[in-house]
This record gives C-alpha cells, sequence and structure tokens, in this order.
C-alpha cells in the first residue's frame, strides 16, 4: 500500500510541477513580449532626442548625468562613460556663465523652470532651458537642460541693430 501512495503522490506533485512549469513558460514569454517593447520605446526615444539636434542633459538630485543627446558634446564635454558623474565635474564651452549649478539648483528648488541665451566658445548661441524632470506621476526626479540653437537669429539681430545705428 505504502508504494502505490507513494507513486500516487509522486504523479500528483509531477502534474503539479508541469502546470507550474506552463505557467511559468506563460509567464516568461510575457516577460520576454514586454522587454522587446521597452527595447523598441528605448531606441525609438534614443533616435527622437538624437535626431532633434537640440542638446539635452538629464540630471538627477544630485546634478549627476543620467543620459544626454550627442549635440550635449559641442555644450559640455561629455563621453558615455560620464553618466552618473556630476556635471559640475566637466568644462562647459559657454562664455560668461558661470551659474550653471546653481541655476540647476533653483529650478530644483522652485520647480520654476529657466530660460537663458548662451554662447559657446564656437560663436554658437542657444536658448538654453532648464526644466524639473517630471515622471508620469508627476515626481521630480532631477532636471532636463536643453539647448536650442538660436544663431541664426542671434546673428540677424545683431544685423537689425547695426542697420538702425547706420
Amino acid at each position: 500500500m505504502r508504494t502505490i501512495e507513494k507513486e500516487q503522490n509522486l504523479k500528483t506533485h509531477q502534474i503539479e510541477l508541469k502546470m507550474q512549469n506552463e505557467e511559468l513558460a506563460t509567464v516568461n514569454s510575457e516577460l520576454q513580449t514586454k522587454v522587446g517593447d521597452l527595447s523598441t520605446l528605448n531606441n525609438d526615444m534614443n533616435n527622437l532626442l538624437a535626431g532633434t539636434g537640440i542638446a539635452t542633459v538629464f540630471v538627477d538630485h544630485q546634478m549627476c548625468i543620467l543620459r544626454f543627446t550627442p549635440r550635449a558634446n559641442i555644450i559640455i564635454n561629455l563621453v558615455k562613460s560620464d553618466v552618473g558623474r556630476p556635471i559640475d565635474h566637466f568644462v562647459n564651452n559657454l562664455i560668461g556663465y558661470e551659474s550653471m549649478m546653481s541655476d540647476i539648483q533653483t529650478v530644483l528648488d522652485t520647480l520654476i523652470h529657466k530660460e537663458i541665451e548662451v554662447q559657446t566658445v564656437k560663436n554658437i548661441w542657444d536658448m538654453m532651458c532648464i526644466q524639473p524632470y517630471r515622471t508620469i506621476d508627476n515626481v521630480i526626479e532631477g532636471a532636463v537642460i536643453t539647448f536650442v540653437d538660436v544663431t541664426e537669429r542671434k546673428q540677424a539681430e545683431e544685423e537689425v541693430i547695426k542697420t538702425s545705428l547706420q
């Protein structure tokens, strides 16, 4: 009798394990689909950010770099391995603008965005905008610093000023 009970228990456990294995396979398949979707979304986001031509730097509350777009290299000397390092460890190529760190901190403290025109050493003018980085749940996770090239507009303004003075 004991042998028959043991065999029945073994068969029951085998059936339970098979069902659990099937459930795990289903969950794993769903997870793989979600990972694939997330990878596609991440690629789309990276291409969108790189394709805009807008220099963008994302920093956390400690002002460590989370990510950045390729054009950001013109303004701040960054490479991929700089992710995770504080932004104040890098030399920026801006002329006469020394308050980036305090401006970022002010935006983080007040949640009020800041815009300022800045000039690079290569005589490129950008409209720099610092704004809070908000999650979908409206939680502040850091700041986003964008630089939009306004060189043509700036040159046109200077031409208007020159011709009006003549």
